[in-house]
């Protein structure tokens, strides 16, 4: 074997052993993720500390039966968590590439369908768009109450985020209702399970 491919050899490993690292610590850091950094509003009260990871997820997802972007008719409506109803406005924010929605139509509603601990609703800051309304929470249906976005957070910050707990291990479906006024998403953060936790 010549010295060239040796070394060669050394810096693919070297590489591997960088990049299992990287996504130990990464992925450690997101199992260590509870309590949530975010300033929230915490709603159907505490998620168990068993968590496994966090996927944060733009406002593209299933809008009216399609899938958006891109408009491809979905025929299984589980391929996707995120799923929009009513009349959405999607932008493309050029410096992030994220997709964030927009609507005004009362009763325009999002549902995320997962087995998860928790999901978090981002909401954009309320200052920088017209009109912003209340949205009315709900988990399999049942009512967690209606919230005003006219607010900063408990943090005092513009920027309003929406926990709710799942308090199962078995698929959940959270919806957010526009009651009234506009409401403005960028995008939502799922909790996943850990697998090795025995329920």
């Amino acid at each position: 074997m010549t010295i060239r491919r040796q070394t060669d050899l050394v810096w693919h490993w070297l590489r591997a052993v960088l990049f299992y690292f990287v996504a130990a610590v990464v992925l450690g850091g997101c199992a260590a993720e509870s309590p949530n950094p975010l300033a929230v509003e915490r709603l159907n009260g505490t998620p168990p500390k068993q968590e496994g990871y966090s996927i944060q997820l733009d406002c593209s997802g299933i809008l009216n039966g399609a899938f958006f972007p891109g408009g491809n008719e979905v025929t299984r409506p589980y391929m996707h968590p995120i799923n929009f109803t009513g009349k959405w406005s999607m932008k493309h924010m050029e410096r992030s590439q994220w997709y964030m929605a927009t609507t005004a139509e009362k009763g325009a509603r999002i549902d995320v369908v997962a087995t998860m601990t928790r999901v978090v609703f981002d909401f954009w800051d309320y200052e920088f768009y017209d009109n912003p309304g209340k949205v009315s929470f709900q988990i399999d249906g049942k009512p967690l109450g209606t919230f005003d976005l006219a607010r900063p957070g408990p943090d005092g910050l513009k920027f309003l985020n929406y926990q709710i707990a799942t308090q199962k291990n078995t698929v959940a479906t959270v919806t957010m209702i526009l009651e009234s006024g506009r409401v403005t998403m960028t995008g939502f953060l799922i909790n996943t399970f850990d697998p090795k936790f025995p329920y």
